[in-house]
């Protein structure tokens, strides 16, 4: 599962956002209310370093699609 950006940073959002205002109200005691916000947390680092990986693949398969677009060039040219 992969988020888009604008979806993880609305997640984010509401992680901070949750954190906040449970703090402020007392309900951060509550271990249902930990428990959500930590399951997104954690669903934020994830997606992070998912898509970090998916980025380097691409850019790798990139850089090979034009070293071998450069080396049929050369070939036509000889």
């Amino acid at each position: 599962m992969i988020l888009t950006d604008k979806q993880s940073l609305i997640l984010c959002t509401v992680v901070v956002l949750g954190f906040s205002i449970s703090g402020i109200i007392g309900i951060l005691d509550n271990y249902v209310i930990v428990a959500v916000l930590l399951v997104l947390f954690l669903l934020v680092v994830f997606n992070l370093f998912t898509n970090k990986k998916l980025f380097e693949k691409e850019q790798k398969s990139q850089e090979v699609a034009e070293e071998t677009v450069s080396a049929l060039n050369e070939e036509d040219i000889l």
